[in-house]
């Protein structure tokens, strides 16, 4: 077997046997699943039927609902980030991140293995928040096509969130300092349109609101599902261009992330 091919088989091996014992964990631990759901599921209830009304400006509150749910369903995929993080610096901590490093593994595979497991557990919270927003009248508006578009830039963001949450996991050793950014994470998804228009917002904070990566993939949803809003004509490129933007946001996440993953499991990091 060639040099080439030893690689190969340490890095599927080795991604397989993370991938394993993260689902393994979430399964001894369903509390962690449960709260992935508990916030989101607790804001589409809030704002989908307290004030509802209120935000669809003396409207059908139902409009709203289909409105938010997009918004939500992005939600849940960007709050695992934290959790993420949480597990990679757990890891870290416990000596497991250094007993990885001493095997013969490809410096990927254990990343790879950790962001996919998490990747499908994020899949299967969207499926049940989506489930969820069924249930209060949500309804897709959309051809096969625009679906499958709209699934696949939402779980290449959960992916790419997940090989970031690894990165800043493994990069920060301090776990008190690893907890404090869970409510800058909180405060970035609300600086923008998963509860309303950015139209809405003063302009400057319509500004950055307009060109966060959050809002750009509930911009895009929106217009894949057919639950979308037409945004003033004066709106920044990433409103008038939503799926673009997402696609370029995911890009970069991923460029971001995934070498800086990889370097914090190498041999000699």
């Amino acid at each position: 077997m060639s040099a080439t091919d030893t690689r190969a088989v340490s890095l599927f091996t080795g991604a397989w046997v993370l991938f394993r014992r993260v689902l393994t964990n979430y399964r001894n631990s369903p509390g962690l699943f449960a709260i992935t759901l508990a916030a989101p599921l607790g804001m589409m209830l809030l704002f989908g039927f307290v004030f509802g009304g209120a935000l669809a400006g003396g409207g059908d509150a139902s409009e709203y609902r289909s409105y938010l749910v997009p918004g939500v369903l992005v939600l849940v995929a960007a709050m695992g980030l934290t959790s993420t993080a949480m597990t990679a610096n757990a890891d870290l901590h416990s000596g497991f991140t250094d007993r990885i490093r001493a095997l013969p593994l490809s410096a990927a595979a254990a990343p790879a293995g950790f962001a996919l497991a998490e990747t499908v557990v994020g899949t299967l919270a969207i499926a049940l928040m989506a489930g969820a927003g069924y249930l209060m009248g949500w309804r897709i508006d959309a051809t096969p096509s625009e679906i499958v578009a709209a699934l696949v830039l939402l779980l290449a963001f959960r992916c790419a969130l997940s090989w970031l949450g690894i990165a800043l996991g493994a990069a920060v050793r301090d776990e008190q300092m690893l907890q404090q950014t869970a409510p800058l994470i909180f405060g970035t998804l609300m600086f923008s349109n998963v509860f309303v228009p950015t139209s809405s917002m003063p302009t400057v904070i319509a500004a950055i609101a307009e060109w966060n990566p959050v809002s750009s993939l509930v911009a895009a949803l929106r217009e894949l599902l057919g639950a979308g809003l037409p945004d003033p004509a004066g709106s920044a490129w990433p409103m008038q261009h939503p799926v673009a933007a997402a696609t370029a946001w995911m890009i970069a996440l991923f460029a971001v992330a995934v070498p800086i993953a990889i370097r914090r499991y190498s041999t000699d990091s």
